[in-house]
């Protein structure tokens, strides 16, 4: 199910990761708006790849490429840790001059709750990441905690704040966020027309 399982609507997909994406994924997670937002990263397509072949033998867990109707690729998402019916969201980069912050979110939520059963997801984000707080309240999630020094990202202690999102939460959200995600799926079109001209930014999680 891993490789069948995909999304797509507001004019961007989301497609499980392949071996092809590596170099993509390592200049993704290298931007200096990222550095400090997510866990360390391989250092060149070669170590990334290695990881990728770890991550297709583990249970519970889908890494997705989010890209254009068009093949552009925007980022990344990830559903993990899965142990039904609860699981974390996050490995979420998108590209900052797109705005298909909101459009990807609605598809992976709609994959976890609906086309995975899940009923509940956390999402862990470092404390000055207030981009993502933002946008995962927007879509639900009740901050639960915050982790003092739990993780270790460039060599530096820092502190990651818990948030929870339950299935019985999600609909009703989505219906708020639709108009949003349909305006972000007119931005999208216009940016791959011109994929180099800047239109706003978004954020990234753990």
């Amino acid at each position: 199910m891993r490789h069948s399982l995909h999304a797509e609507g507001f004019g961007v997909r989301l497609r499980p990761v392949e071996m092809a994406d590596a170099a993509f994924i390592v200049w993704l997670r290298n931007q200096d708006y990222v550095k400090g937002r997510v866990g360390d990263s391989a250092s060149d397509a070669a170590s990334q790849q290695k990881w990728l072949e770890t991550y297709v033998q583990r249970e519970g867990d889908y890494y997705f490429i989010l890209e254009t109707l068009g093949g552009s690729p925007l980022g990344t998402n990830a559903l993990y840790e899965i142990s039904a019916p609860n699981a974390e969201w996050g490995r979420y980069i998108v590209r900052p001059e797109v705005q298909a912050a909101l459009p990807s979110a609605i598809l992976i939520f709609d994959l976890a709750f609906e086309k995975l059963d899940l009923r509940e997801l956390l999402a862990r984000c470092v404390s000055t990441n207030l981009t993502v707080h933002s946008l995962v309240k927007k879509c639900g999630f009740r901050q639960t905690e915050t982790k003092y020094a739990s993780q270790v990202i460039g060599g530096q202690p820092v502190d990651m704040i818990h948030f929870v999102l339950k299935a019985g939460d999600w609909p009703g959200c989505r219906r708020r966020l639709l108009p949003l995600a349909e305006f972000g799926e007119t931005q999208i079109k216009e940016w791959e027309k011109h994929p180099h001209e800047p239109k706003t930014t978004d954020g990234v999680t753990h």
